[in-house]
């Protein structure tokens, strides 16, 4: 248990923010943050390191309206430039927390669905 803390706990407060962005540009899919989504959302990423963070990039774009490519690619560069502090273990935890949020309101879309197996797509070129 301390250890994969330890693990969980190795990646930035810019790693975060990019989370926070990639988790909205999801629940954004469908033209708008559910509150379902927004709980479950909270709840998983306060979980995490820095969870405050990601919690307020997801709740600032939903305030500014971003659309989901500019979120996503925002997500995405995070991530990309600290792609090192990334493991498996990391990137699985990614990927369990999408898959939460997108269910939380009326399951799991096609488009959501997509969205994910393209992000862990994502993930592996990193």
């Amino acid at each position: 248990m301390y250890n994969r803390a330890i693990q969980l706990a190795m990646y930035s407060p810019d790693v975060a923010v990019g989370l926070g962005s990639i988790v909205y540009a999801l629940s954004k899919l469908d033209g708008q943050l559910q509150k379902e989504e927004a709980i479950v959302a909270r709840e998983l990423l306060g979980d995490c390191p820095y969870g405050d963070l990601s919690i307020c990039a997801l709740f600032l774009r939903d305030n500014v309206g971003e659309s989901v490519e500019e979120a996503s690619a925002f997500g995405l560069r995070r991530l990309a430039g600290h792609r090192v502090e990334l493991n498996s273990q990391t990137k699985k935890r990614f990927i369990r927390i999408l898959l939460r949020v997108a269910r939380a309101h009326e399951g799991v879309s096609r488009e959501e669905r997509e969205f994910i197996r393209q992000f862990w797509r994502e993930l592996q070129r990193l």
